[in-house]
Protein backbone atom coordinates (compact mmCIF):
# COMPACT_ATOMS: atom_id res chain seq x y z
CA UNK A 1 0.00 0.00 0.00
CA UNK A 2 1.08 4.11 -0.89
CA UNK A 3 -0.20 7.16 -0.21
CA UNK A 4 -2.23 7.03 -3.20
CA UNK A 5 -4.04 3.78 -1.59
CA UNK A 6 -4.59 5.34 1.09
CA UNK A 7 -5.96 8.62 -0.21
CA UNK A 8 -8.17 6.46 -2.65
CA UNK A 9 -9.37 4.36 0.59
CA UNK A 10 -9.94 7.43 2.35
CA UNK A 11 -11.70 8.36 -0.37
CA UNK A 12 -14.15 5.87 -0.21
CA UNK A 13 -18.04 6.88 1.32
CA UNK A 14 -18.03 3.50 3.48
CA UNK A 15 -14.28 4.06 5.25
CA UNK A 16 -15.33 7.96 6.18
CA UNK A 17 -18.78 6.66 7.31
CA UNK A 18 -16.39 4.38 9.60
CA UNK A 19 -14.49 7.26 10.89
CA UNK A 20 -17.17 9.22 11.03
CA UNK A 21 -19.09 6.72 13.39
CA UNK A 22 -16.24 6.19 15.61
CA UNK A 23 -16.36 10.40 16.49
CA UNK A 24 -20.47 11.00 15.97
CA UNK A 25 -19.35 13.42 13.22
CA UNK A 26 -21.32 14.44 9.70
CA UNK A 27 -19.48 12.42 6.81
CA UNK A 28 -19.08 15.39 5.16
CA UNK A 29 -17.37 17.18 7.63
CA UNK A 30 -14.97 14.18 8.37
CA UNK A 31 -13.95 13.60 4.75
CA UNK A 32 -13.02 17.71 5.03
CA UNK A 33 -11.21 16.57 7.61
CA UNK A 34 -9.34 13.78 6.24
CA UNK A 35 -8.78 15.98 3.41
CA UNK A 36 -6.99 19.18 5.45
CA UNK A 37 -5.66 16.53 8.06
CA UNK A 38 -3.51 14.47 5.79
CA UNK A 39 -1.28 16.63 4.15
CA UNK A 40 -1.14 19.15 7.36
CA UNK A 41 0.51 16.03 8.80
CA UNK A 42 2.69 15.14 5.83
CA UNK A 43 3.94 18.78 5.58
CA UNK A 44 4.94 18.84 9.77
CA UNK A 45 6.55 15.65 8.90
CA UNK A 46 8.23 17.03 6.05
CA UNK A 47 9.62 19.60 8.10
CA UNK A 48 11.00 17.91 10.46
CA UNK A 49 12.40 15.59 8.32
CA UNK A 50 14.95 18.63 7.15
CA UNK A 51 17.43 18.51 9.87
CA UNK A 52 19.38 15.70 10.60
CA UNK A 53 18.12 14.60 14.43
CA UNK A 54 15.15 14.81 12.78
CA UNK A 55 15.24 12.29 10.03
CA UNK A 56 16.41 10.20 12.39
CA UNK A 57 13.52 10.21 14.50
CA UNK A 58 11.11 9.95 12.26
CA UNK A 59 13.15 6.92 10.42
CA UNK A 60 12.90 5.26 13.88
CA UNK A 61 8.98 5.74 14.34
CA UNK A 62 8.62 4.38 10.74
CA UNK A 63 10.25 1.52 11.92
CA UNK A 64 7.57 1.02 14.72
CA UNK A 65 5.18 1.14 12.36
CA UNK A 66 6.09 -0.93 9.04
CA UNK A 67 4.03 -4.11 10.36
CA UNK A 68 0.64 -1.82 11.04
CA UNK A 69 -1.94 -3.44 8.87
CA UNK A 70 -3.20 -0.23 7.83
CA UNK A 71 -6.58 -2.36 5.53
CA UNK A 72 -7.38 -3.86 8.50
CA UNK A 73 -7.46 -0.56 10.63
CA UNK A 74 -9.18 0.98 7.52
CA UNK A 75 -11.90 -2.04 7.60
CA UNK A 76 -12.61 -1.68 11.40
CA UNK A 77 -11.36 1.72 12.68
CA UNK A 78 -12.19 0.94 16.25
CA UNK A 79 -9.02 -1.60 16.21
CA UNK A 80 -6.82 2.32 15.54
CA UNK A 81 -4.62 2.86 18.49
CA UNK A 82 -5.99 6.07 19.14
CA UNK A 83 -3.56 6.82 22.42
CA UNK A 84 -0.93 6.30 19.84
CA UNK A 85 -2.32 8.22 17.45
CA UNK A 86 -2.56 10.97 19.80
CA UNK A 87 1.24 10.41 20.35
CA UNK A 88 2.45 11.02 17.08
CA UNK A 89 0.16 13.99 16.31
CA UNK A 90 1.83 15.64 19.60
CA UNK A 91 5.28 14.62 18.62
CA UNK A 92 4.38 15.46 14.68
CA UNK A 93 2.72 18.67 15.22
CA UNK A 94 4.96 19.66 18.86
CA UNK A 95 4.11 23.43 19.69
CA UNK A 96 1.25 23.56 16.89
CA UNK A 97 -0.68 20.60 18.05
CA UNK A 98 -4.03 22.55 19.26
CA UNK A 99 -3.66 25.61 16.77
CA UNK A 100 -3.63 22.83 13.70
CA UNK A 101 -6.74 20.71 15.24
CA UNK A 102 -8.77 24.55 15.59
CA UNK A 103 -7.68 25.18 12.38
CA UNK A 104 -8.99 22.77 10.71
CA UNK A 105 -12.22 22.89 13.22
CA UNK A 106 -12.67 25.86 11.98
CA UNK A 107 -12.54 25.04 8.15
CA UNK A 108 -14.18 21.83 8.36
CA UNK A 109 -16.74 23.48 10.76
CA UNK A 110 -16.51 20.59 13.62
CA UNK A 111 -14.97 20.94 17.55
CA UNK A 112 -11.67 20.79 17.99
CA UNK A 113 -12.24 17.42 19.91
CA UNK A 114 -14.22 16.25 17.29
CA UNK A 115 -10.87 17.36 15.22
CA UNK A 116 -8.71 15.73 17.55
CA UNK A 117 -10.90 12.36 17.49
CA UNK A 118 -10.58 11.90 13.62
CA UNK A 119 -7.07 13.11 13.09
CA UNK A 120 -5.81 10.47 15.88
CA UNK A 121 -7.24 8.02 13.51
CA UNK A 122 -5.41 9.17 10.54
CA UNK A 123 -1.86 9.30 11.81
CA UNK A 124 -1.60 5.70 12.70
CA UNK A 125 -2.62 4.93 9.38
CA UNK A 126 -0.45 7.58 7.91
CA UNK A 127 2.38 6.27 10.06
CA UNK A 128 1.63 2.45 8.85
CA UNK A 129 1.74 3.53 4.99
CA UNK A 130 4.90 5.46 5.53
CA UNK A 131 6.44 3.14 7.46
CA UNK A 132 5.48 0.03 4.42
CA UNK A 133 7.26 2.70 2.13
CA UNK A 134 10.03 3.26 4.10
CA UNK A 135 11.00 -0.76 4.28
CA UNK A 136 9.87 -1.94 1.10
CA UNK A 137 12.22 0.70 -0.48
CA UNK A 138 15.17 0.21 1.83
CA UNK A 139 14.96 4.04 2.86
CA UNK A 140 17.70 5.25 5.42
CA UNK A 141 18.15 8.53 7.14
CA UNK A 142 19.70 10.42 4.22
CA UNK A 143 16.21 9.49 1.72
CA UNK A 144 13.24 10.01 4.59
CA UNK A 145 12.80 13.62 3.21
CA UNK A 146 12.29 12.63 -0.18
CA UNK A 147 10.00 9.71 1.48
CA UNK A 148 7.73 12.59 2.83
CA UNK A 149 7.96 14.51 -0.09
CA UNK A 150 6.83 12.47 -2.95
CA UNK A 151 4.17 10.95 -0.19
CA UNK A 152 3.14 14.53 0.42
CA UNK A 153 2.55 15.03 -3.22
CA UNK A 154 0.19 12.39 -3.54
CA UNK A 155 -1.73 13.37 -0.71
CA UNK A 156 -2.71 16.80 -1.35
CA UNK A 157 -5.42 17.89 -3.44
CA UNK A 158 -5.95 20.94 -5.19
CA UNK A 159 -5.68 24.45 -2.93
CA UNK A 160 -5.52 21.80 0.52
CA UNK A 161 -1.87 22.34 0.60
CA UNK A 162 -2.39 26.03 0.73
CA UNK A 163 -4.76 25.95 3.86
CA UNK A 164 -2.42 23.19 5.77
CA UNK A 165 0.37 25.42 5.24
CA UNK A 166 -1.70 28.44 6.71
CA UNK A 167 -1.77 25.64 10.15
CA UNK A 168 1.68 25.23 10.50
CA UNK A 169 2.04 28.83 10.26
CA UNK A 170 2.30 29.99 13.90
CA UNK A 171 3.04 33.56 13.24
CA UNK A 172 1.29 34.01 10.11
CA UNK A 173 3.59 35.79 8.64
CA UNK A 174 3.24 33.21 5.60
CA UNK A 175 6.27 31.05 6.00
CA UNK A 176 6.77 27.98 7.96
CA UNK A 177 10.52 28.09 7.63
CA UNK A 178 10.90 30.79 10.55
CA UNK A 179 8.32 27.82 12.51
CA UNK A 180 10.39 24.77 11.69
CA UNK A 181 12.21 25.38 15.24
CA UNK A 182 9.30 25.02 17.52
CA UNK A 183 8.21 21.86 15.82
CA UNK A 184 11.74 20.34 15.96
CA UNK A 185 11.49 20.30 19.75
CA UNK A 186 9.53 17.34 20.71
CA UNK A 187 10.28 14.72 18.35
CA UNK A 188 8.87 11.40 17.52
CA UNK A 189 8.77 9.42 20.83
CA UNK A 190 8.66 5.41 21.02
CA UNK A 191 5.01 3.85 21.62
Amino acid sequence: MDMMDLMSMLSNQENVEKISSQVGADTDKVKKVVDLGIPTIMQAMGRNAQSDDGAQALLNALQQHQEDDVEGMLRNPSAIDKNDGEKILSHILSSKDDQVKMGIAKEAGLGKDEVGGILSQLAPLLMGVMGQQQKQQGIGTSGIASLVTDALGKSAKGGMMDIAAQFLDKDKDGSVVDDIGDMLGGMFGKK
